[in-house]
């Protein structure tokens, strides 16, 4: 029987193998399995070697066949859409590791996509596939000056008009071909294109979209921004983005989780590493750093988990809450965070702010170092309807604050800790005006760095192999 890719295929004439070639390489392909094995491998002009057993299975649509050559030079757009339009569930669509990248380019018109999905086929089950777990492999690269600077572009645009179900990408780099003198998007910057964007659409969330194995860097707007719930990010590099590295915001604001990152990296952008604007999100095993406005969370969040995370060197502050605004805000918010290490932030460590809304924090092992505090009054700060849970329970630590103290608590936030550590905090171990801090053992002394053992900057993102 032939198939809706074959027909599509053959109809697009761009099959490098041709029709007949086609069929005959689909047939006899091995037991299914995600490995490339190691089988024999041969070389093509402007590829590296590659596993050729994979590439033949049934189960596999090579995107060579829809004209793909990742030299470089040739405009793959069309080739790599057309392949994944016409995957079937259950099928992987494979992307060969090639010498050169796979150019993606633009028409100019602006409000365009490079690779458009969801509109015209249903990606159930469908795994995109680059070849090779490797830094550089398989890149996606935006050819630079082909988009209108002045318009929103996307690199991958999935459509949410219905619930994705088990769409996997893996092994990919996705280059956005920022300016090398582009500024800061939210300053003086470009905002014309974002990596990854999941729009918001009729599904309503719910989808089971992975990406594995990605680094999304040189966008000029954000990295990845995901509209609806159910997206898991896993060993995942966003770097160099104009914008944000991580963008959750989920409108189908119940789904718990909405989004979840485990072992992601979000280094170098010219917003925050992680804004988290609405929704759910669990965040395990992270590392952000030199992200020129820190981390943050938004009034319309419910819920927020941090765990295991390294925020080094990230302009502004390792995390606070950027309440503004009364549309749609939960009466109460709650955030965790366990076991966090926010070192040589530029402002604050950690700022907890209600503003509109009640702040339910879970504080268990959080250390802030080296703070140069500016326009704030401590290395962690709780205010307006901030509070921690009725028992003094967790670790906290709070050294070399400069202007400022260890903690400060205001505005009748509660804070109850069961241990707090401080060591040469310029204004003290903490300043209590108008809020209240209960602890059960305060010591002024520094336990050594990182006693909580969070992810170094090559322990978590794409290719660390860290995944839990």
């Amino acid at each position: 029987m032939v198939t809706r890719r074959q027909l599509i295929a053959t109809a697009s004439g761009v099959g490098s193998v041709g029709f007949l070639g086609y069929l005959l390489s689909r047939d006899d392909g091995p037991d299914d399995t995600q490995s490339l094995g190691d089988g024999p491998r041969t070389a093509t002009p402007g590829q590296v070697e590659r596993t050729e057993a994979f590439a033949d299975r049934e189960d596999v649509v090579d995107v060579r066949e829809f004209g793909a050559v990742g030299d470089g030079a040739t405009d793959d757009s069309d080739a790599i859409m057309s392949a994944i339009r016409a995957a079937e569930p259950g099928e992987t669509v494979f992307l060969p590791e090639t010498a050169d990248s796979y150019l993606l380019s633009f028409d100019g018109t602006g409000e365009e996509a490079a690779l458009h999905l969801g509109t015209e086929s249903d990606l159930s089950d469908i795994t995109v596939l680059g070849e090779r777990a490797a830094p550089g492999a398989q890149t996606l690269q935006v050819e630079p000056g082909s988009y209108d600077a002045d318009t929103s572009n996307w690199v991958l645009k999935l459509e949410a008009t219905r619930v994705f179900e088990g769409l996997l990408f893996r092994n990919l780099t996705i280059d956005g071909g920022r300016p090398p003198d582009d500024g800061a998007a939210a300053l003086d910057g470009e905002e014309s294109v974002t990596g990854v964007l999941l729009r918001r659409g009729d599904a309503g969330g719910g989808h089971d979209i992975a990406f594995e194995n990605c680094v999304v860097q040189d966008c000029s707007a954000s990295a990845l921004r995901f509209e609806e719930s159910g997206v898991i990010c896993r060993n995942v590099t966003a770097r160099r983005a104009g914008r944000h590295g991580f963008n959750p915001v989920a409108g189908d604001t119940e789904a718990d989780p909405g989004f979840v990152g485990k072992s992601i990296r979000s280094v170098d952008n010219g917003g925050t590493g992680i804004d988290h604007r609405r929704g759910t999100a669990r965040l395990e095993n992270l590392y952000t750093e030199n992200n020129r406005s820190g981390n943050k969370w938004k009034h319309h969040v419910r819920r927020l988990e941090v765990r295991n995370h390294h925020s080094f060197r990230d302009r502004n502050r390792g995390w606070r809450s950027n309440h503004t605004g009364t549309d749609d805000v939960p009466d109460t918010q709650h955030v965790v965070f366990r076991n966090v290490l926010v070192e040589q932030p530029q402002i604050s460590g950690i700022r907890v702010s209600g503003d509109n809304t009640e702040i339910a924090c879970d504080f268990d092992n959080v250390e802030v170092r080296q703070t140069a505090v500016r326009n704030s009054r401590a290395g962690i700060v709780l205010s307006r309807d901030a509070h921690t849970g009725e028992q003094t329970e967790g670790h906290i630590v709070v050294v070399g604050t400069d202007n400022g103290g260890g903690v400060y608590v205001g505005s009748d936030a509660v804070m109850n800790v069961g241990t707090f550590d401080h060591f040469e905090n310029e204004e003290g171990a903490f300043i209590a005006e108008s809020g209240v801090l209960n602890f059960e053992k305060i010591e002024n002394v520094d336990p050594g760095r990182n006693i909580f053992g969070t992810p170094g900057a090559a322990s978590v993102g794409a290719f660390s192999g860290q995944s839990n």
